[in-house]
């Protein structure tokens, strides 16, 4: 037995308060285990300890010896890490001390038993370290003398080793608390079906990416990427073979890009990837041509096959001050011309065609102001009238004027009267074809009504208005004729509608079943523009028209020659043998209107025979019976 003491109790004050000043740092379970046991030796009169931290499952690692013969207490321990038996597993899975005075004398754990006798470690105590119902570890203190530990000892080996255990605790609730911020930061930042980085990530690198290119020469770019098609594969296969196309689709986008482009997700179907270090923009072009190729190969994941494809647009930085928002917003924009354009097709913003968009939208926007809030600032629509003529009919009487044609016109603030083809185009592009319709027809009955009413025999005996295809193919369109005639008091044979031939060629099925509605419910209809489109005999016959309207151009082209000429006589034939009414526009003069009394034509419509104007003025021609 040595001098010292059992405890000594200066050593034990020394090491608590080691203890103390090692947790209030940065620690971590090594820097406790290390602190037990050091401060351990010193205290007992041991030879040496070690301590084994729980690994996988029940199994038990060795990590930390010392003490005057740790390289044997190393080596022990190590044994029973290797055959995972001994005084320390026992006390590991048990939960009670193991003091042991001559491990030859106890005759278990036989491979540690023979490794401690070659060793000449004779005496063990094995610690359990326990808190919150939870197996820490264990402590093994070793003599070479046979001498277990007294109660004193033990003790003192259990406060340090209560200790330490309280403070592995703080340290794995110190972790779990990082790991959960750590966790919460991810989700915060990333996308958690794809892993990329969220918008305001992106914006941030992108930030960054515009700051280093004001001082570093290298060109940045954005593109920004819609997956075509996703809400059918959700729809038709479920949202969980969308969400696998959507993986499977970053990872083709990851293999196309450069190591060092960053790719995140704004939601949906929508990413951008950040591209910096651009020698030039043909660099750009290949990178968004490799992404379309990848995305555009066959995915079949349960059998079924799945063509993905994408569109995508690229804005590349070039202005001073230019912001993070506003280069993703013009790769937006760049994205949504490649998709109107068709699918699986990239495009580059171009500033003055986004400009001329821009100018195209604010009209779409005034227009509908127009419409639907008629005032100064945004201007009114209106109808404007021009007669068509009876030839046959005798000049100067009141049935002259056959019908009128209502012709939209849209008094603007700033450019005075437009015709409608300044403005149908952006109307038609804008989806605002319908909602003009709805507006034109009551508006055309009613004026008829209202000359009814006030002119007697001398109003126009029909209406001609002209119909598109997304108001004839629309539902319920014919019942909805059928209201605003009912709402105007007006019989159906007052009202002509014109449907132009490439109107008809959308769906020609759908279209002669409408125009077979109309037709059942008394209106007339008339085949516009004809001769400028496929004009076929064939849908003279499927469609119920009882008028055909001949185009300008080939009233136009009478003065070219006889080819012209034998086209309109033919088509005046056509008419009286279908026993439909031809109406030739486009009279512009009185040499083409002599020609057309030459070839038998009967109502004729142009400038020549009157513009079209307002109702008001128009009245006066009819009240005058002021006609050719």
């Amino acid at each position: 037995m040595s001098g010292r003491p059992a405890v000594d109790q200066a050593a034990l004050t020394r090491v608590l308060g080691e203890f103390a000043a090692t947790v209030t740092g940065e620690f971590d379970v090594q820097d406790i285990v290390r602190q037990l046991a050091v401060g351990v030796v010193e205290v007992l009169d041991v030879d040496g300890a070690g301590v084994m931290v729980p690994a996988e499952g029940e199994l038990l690692r060795f990590v930390h010896a010392t003490g005057s013969r740790h390289g044997s207490v190393a080596q022990l321990e190590r044994v029973q890490e290797v055959v995972q038996d001994g005084p320390c597993h026992d006390a590991h899975r048990d939960g009670r001390v193991v003091n042991i005075a001559d491990l030859p004398v106890e005759g278990a754990w036989p491979r540690y038993m023979a490794e401690a006798e070659a060793l000449g470690l004779r005496a063990v105590c094995a610690i359990p370290l326990r808190a919150r119902g939870r197996r820490w570890g264990v402590m093994d203190l070793y003599r070479g003398s046979r001498r277990r530990l007294d109660e004193q000892e033990l003790q003192a080996a259990l406060m340090l080793a209560n200790l330490a255990t309280s403070y592995l605790v703080v340290t794995a609730d110190r972790d779990a608390a990082r790991l959960a911020q750590e966790q919460l930061a991810h989700r915060a930042m990333h996308d958690p079906l794809t892993g990329l980085p969220v918008r305001w990530v992106f914006l941030e690198q992108l930030e960054h990416a515009l700051s280093r290119s004001a001082r570093v020469p290298g060109r940045v770019a954005v593109m920004f990427l819609d997956l075509d098609g996703l809400k059918y594969v959700n729809d038709t296969y479920g949202h969980e073979a969308g969400d696998r196309l959507l993986r499977t689709c970053v990872e083709r986008v990851r293999a196309a890009l450069r190591p060092t482009d960053v790719v995140a997700r704004l939601g949906g179907d929508e990413f951008v990837v950040l591209m910096e270090d651009l020698e030039d923009a043909d660099v750009v072009h290949g990178i968004a041509q490799r992404v379309l190729e990848r995305i555009a190969q066959p995915y079949a994941p349960d059998g079924y096959v799945i063509q993905p494809s994408a569109s995508i647009g690229v804005a590349l930085a070039g202005e001073p001050q230019q912001t993070p928002d506003a280069l993703v917003a013009r790769a937006d924009v760049a994205m949504y011309q490649a998709k109107q354009s068709g699918r699986g097709r990239y495009r580059v913003f171009d500033a003055s065609s986004y400009a001329a968009d821009r100018a195209q939208a604010a009209s779409l926007d005034r227009l509908v102001a127009a419409l639907r809030r008629p005032g100064p600032p945004h201007g009114r629509l209106e109808l404007h009238y021009q007669p068509v003529v009876d030839l046959d009919a005798p000049a100067g009487s009141r049935t002259r004027v056959h019908a009128v044609e209502a012709l939209l016109r849209w008094r603007h603030p700033g450019q005075g009267v437009l015709p409608a083809g300044a403005f149908l185009p952006d109307a038609e592009q804008g989806g605002l074809l319908g909602e003009l319709g709805a507006w034109v027809l009551p508006t055309a009955l009613r004026q008829l009504a209202d000359w009814d009413a006030r002119l007697g025999d001398a109003a126009p005996r029909r209406v001609f208005v002209n119909v598109s295809a997304q108001e004839l193919l629309g539902e319920g369109f014919a019942g909805r004729v059928s209201a605003a005639l009912e709402a105007a008091g007006l019989g159906p044979h007052r009202l002509t509608l014109e449907i132009t031939e490439t109107g008809l060629l959308e769906d020609p099925a759908a279209a002669a079943a409408v125009a077979a509605e109309l037709r059942a419910g008394g209106c007339e209809l008339a085949i516009d523009d004809f001769g400028t489109g496929h004009s076929s005999l064939g849908r003279l016959v499927a469609i119920p028209a009882t008028t055909i309207k001949v185009d300008r151009s080939l009233v136009g082209a009478l003065a070219q020659g006889e080819a012209a000429r034998a086209v309109v006589a033919a088509v005046l034939g056509l008419g009286r043998s279908l026993e439909r009414a031809v109406v030739l526009e486009g009279v512009e003069d009185e040499a083409a209107l002599d020609e057309l009394r030459s070839l038998g034509a009967r109502l004729v419509q142009g400038y020549h025979l009157g513009r079209p104007v307002p109702p008001g003025e128009l009245e006066e021609r009819l009240t005058g019976a002021a006609g050719r």
